[in-house]
């Protein structure tokens, strides 16, 4: 059996991981150890590691960080702690390869563990362009030293290419998030109320919203302006708002979410984490999906839910259809809104042709795997630059 690791620290990560882990776990050569870190340790961040245990998901190793705050110097202490804990768990779980996704500070310190030890670096969700985030710059970096990578579309292979990338060694396999949707299916809204014990008629929104990293207005005016789109644009329904990760800024992001759900009690939820099961199931009976997070052009497509998507957090990435960007303008988010709550735009956007493949993304990168020689990959072959 090769053991391969995999890699978390956020939430939504894992909900994007949890497909190939259990591809993983029926294999026959291979087997997954699964490495916690981040915020899935953090109560502050919703100890978000017990969404793991609950998926009945074995945990080979947990790789604290202190997570003191959303301050730049921070942030960087714990991608040394993560670097540290990460090089001390591949030398103890004796691996063949490491598998991780995205483009976070904490998968950057992950995939520079993995230098050292000369450990294939196996990269989901690679290609992708962000313009209006630092991951942008951090997804390319783990893109260059990742020895394989699976994409969620050929643009995205093809970008990878062009970054001098080989092609026989990058697979477009679909995105493991129509993996989720094809495997859980649709709720309604009153088996969401039920899960949630909340009252969400006549209908809600699904709400998350980041901090711009490489954005221009502060953060505290960036959620501001957000939620006052919001509150203009939202016609009545509720909101369903899941609190931010821990870039630089979340902190501010989340104390003013607090004190606005404060003052609307009777309208707004707030959740730190809903767990990848219940954020489907949310965002399949919401009526439409507003913010700054990748769910909003990913899954949001993929469930045929309209999006708007606010500012340029996400710039860069396709763009399907049912998917409306707008300036991070409150009369702007108000007005995307009023169209993304417009029937014929949600009934057109119900008759989309799915993005992102047909829900077997998983099942590919574990053939992919299953018929790798991973001792080969030790030596990155790449594309020479003319």
């Amino acid at each position: 059996m090769k053991r391969i690791g995999v890699f978390t620290a956020t939430r939504a990560e894992f909900g994007l991981l949890r497909p190939v882990i259990a591809a993983l776990e029926t294999s026959r050569t291979l087997e997954p150890a699964v490495i916690v870190s981040g915020a899935h340790l953090s109560e502050r961040h919703g100890l978000t590691v017990r969404d793991i245990q609950a998926e009945g998901v074995t945990i080979a190793a947990r790789v604290p960080v202190p997570l003191r705050s959303d301050r730049p110097v921070d942030i960087a202490a714990d991608m040394a702690a993560t670097l540290k804990g990460c090089a001390e768990t591949y030398a103890a779980l004796d691996l063949d390869a490491v598998l991780m996704l995205g483009d976070r500070t904490e998968l950057l310190a992950a995939a520079a563990a993995a230098v050292p030890f000369a450990l294939p670096i196996l990269h989901l969700e690679g290609g992708h362009l962000t313009r209006g985030a630092v991951d942008d710059s951090i997804r390319h970096a783990v893109s260059k030293l990742a020895a394989l990578h699976f994409t969620a579309a050929e643009p995205y292979r093809q970008r990878l290419i062009q970054m001098g990338e080989a092609p026989e060694r990058v697979f477009t396999v679909g995105s493991t998030a129509a993996d989720n949707l094809k495997a859980f299916g649709a709720r309604t809204r009153a088996e969401v109320e039920a899960e949630l014990g909340v009252d969400l008629s006549p209908g809600f929104l699904l709400a998350t919203f980041h901090p711009e990293t490489l954005g221009a207005m502060s953060p505290e005016a960036q959620i501001e302006t957000f939620l006052a789109g919001l509150e203009i644009g939202r016609q009545g329904r509720k909101v369903l708002i899941t609190l931010p990760n821990t870039d630089a800024g979340s902190d501010a992001v989340r104390a003013r979410i607090d004190a606005w759900a404060a003052r609307n009690a009777d309208g707004v939820t707030t959740r730190t984490s809903l767990g990848a099961r219940r954020y489907l199931a949310a965002l399949t009976a919401c009526d439409a999906v507003a913010g700054n997070s990748s769910s909003g052009v990913i899954e949001a497509p993929i469930a045929r839910i309209p999006c708007v998507n606010v500012g340029e957090r996400q710039a860069g990435r396709l763009r399907p259809p049912g998917v409306i960007d707008t300036p991070l303008e409150a009369e702007a988010i108000a007005t995307a809104l009023s169209m993304a709550l417009n029937p014929e735009f949600r009934s057109a956007t119900r008759a989309a042709p799915p993005p992102f493949g047909d829900g077997d993304a998983a099942r590919r990168i574990v053939s992919v795997l299953e018929r790798t020689l991973f001792e080969s990959l030790a030596r990155k072959t790449s594309l020479v630059a003319k």
